[in-house]
């Protein structure tokens, strides 16, 4: 259990008095008697994370609080060779193997654990399509999912379903042969949404430099540096960011907690200022 709780029934006004790590909360109507003792120690420390791309192995990862389920194919037609022979990180089949290890390198897994739930929506050929998102996302709400981090997007105009369960981090994208700059993805379009957390990156040298490249520039949340050749642009960005996230905020008063922890930096060239945390 994530906490500890005695209870004998009452309702009346409740007084809470905090004793170091401990809660104790007391209240009294007539003769009727409540007590809940709590240990704060105990309060919830796993997270539940779905991360949707394009293909994963679990196996190769072994980090202490971090569980990795089997991998789920919401296309049923992707076969993974994770053998040494033919794992290749920086294939595009891994990318979300990629997003995964970055992620963990700025995840605080002493003080969280978390129990990962890989969600593939590329199918054989690397195509995206609208059910494979809405499986995914029914299998989101259906598994009670806490966080979704998300590498990718699909492209279209539509808006697959009105509201997302769970609290998303999903890259801003960027214009590339295949994205233009007025191409909708999705579930960026939905934005903006008190759960949907928009991650852009910029280049990071002797001074910061917005990437003018990138797609929902006024959706943007906040933005990480690209990275270094190998592992650059938003994809990279949204994994430190979402991880940095929540290293710093409970999940309940995620939005307002990442207000507080805010660091503005201005480009001077372009003029823009550049959210991070």
């Amino acid at each position: 259990m994530n906490k500890l709780q005695s209870t004998v029934h009452f309702i009346s006004n409740l007084q809470e008095i905090r004793i170091n790590n401990f809660f104790i909360k007391l209240a009294f109507l007539g003769p009727v008697f409540f007590l809940c003792f709590q240990n704060n120690s105990f309060a919830l420390t796993s997270l539940n994370i779905a991360i949707i791309d394009t293909g994963f192995c679990p196996d190769k990862i072994k980090i202490e609080n971090i569980k990795i389920d089997n991998v789920i194919d919401l296309t049923e037609s992707v076969k993974l060779d994770c053998s040494s022979s033919k794992f290749n990180i920086h294939s595009p089949r891994f990318h979300g193997q990629l997003v995964l290890e970055e992620f963990l390198k700025f995840f605080d897994h002493k003080k969280k654990s978390i129990h990962f739930y890989p969600l593939i929506v590329f199918n054989e050929r690397g195509d995206q399509k609208s059910e494979y998102w809405i499986k995914a996302i029914e299998w989101i709400k259906k598994n009670k999912i806490d966080v979704v981090v998300t590498a990718s997007g699909f492209i279209t105009n539509d808006k697959l379903v009105s509201e997302l369960p769970a609290i998303w981090f999903v890259p801003s994208g960027r214009v590339t042969p295949q994205i233009k700059k007025e191409s909708g993805l999705f579930p960026q379009n939905l934005a903006p949404k008190e759960n949907l957390f928009i991650i852009g990156d910029f280049y990071a040298g002797r001074q910061v430099l917005y990437d003018s490249g990138l797609l929902f520039q006024d959706k943007i949340d906040y933005f990480f540096p690209s990275g270094e050749k190998g592992f650059e642009g938003t994809s990279r960005a949204v994994a430190e960011g979402s991880a940095r996230a929540l290293n710093l905020c409970p999940l309940i008063t995620m939005r307002e907690c990442l207000k507080k922890h805010g660091v503005l930096y201005n480009d001077n060239l372009s003029r823009r200022k550049i959210q991070t945390f």
